[in-house]
């Protein structure tokens, strides 16, 4: 998908809808008030610090980061990574799965993208989350994917219920 920016207040209220387990669709349970507040801090920071740019937020669910081991591709063009929040889709088990954000297009002739890595998060329980921030932006050059694997660099995609529900806010 193509960047389509918003205001960042409209981004800042579907991430704390998302954190609270409400507005993306794939979660009911609430996480740790830590996110909210790690959220919170995020905006405020990007509103005295950064301007207040349009933002974009992109919801995913499990089934999109394990379609293959190319992921899904959350903004195909350059952008800049301010966040990404996943919470384990797990309710029993241990099965690690293994989450990654990569820079290029999913499909896109990138069928195997081991070594664009820009961040690699571990799920091995059930209900474990995580928030990841870069408070001044982390820029993307190419596009931007998500996909969860069975071990870091893996070639065989995890199953729904062993990845997670997630968002990522981007912007230009």
């Amino acid at each position: 998908m193509s960047l389509s920016l918003q205001s960042a207040g409209l981004v800042r209220q579907k991430a704390y809808n998302a954190v609270y387990g409400t507005g993306t669709g794939t979660s009911t349970d609430s996480v740790s008030p830590y996110h909210f507040y790690a959220i919170k801090a995020l905006f405020l920071h990007v509103a005295a610090n950064l301007g207040n740019p349009d933002l974009q937020f992109v919801p995913y669910a499990a089934e999109d980061a394990v379609t293959s081991t190319d992921g899904v591709t959350l903004a195909d063009t350059a952008c800049t990574l301010y966040a990404w929040f996943e919470k384990a889709r797990r309710t029993t088990g241990t099965t690690a799965a293994f989450e990654w954000l990569y820079n290029g297009a999913a499909g896109g002739g990138d069928s195997d993208p081991v070594g664009d890595e820009i961040a690699v998060q571990r799920f091995n329980a059930t209900g474990q989350q995580f928030l990841l921030v870069h408070p001044n932006g982390f820029p993307i050059p190419t596009a931007l994917s998500v996909v969860s694997t069975t071990a870091i660099d893996g070639t065989t995609e995890s199953t729904a219920a062993n990845a997670g529900d997630g968002f990522v806010i981007i912007g230009a």
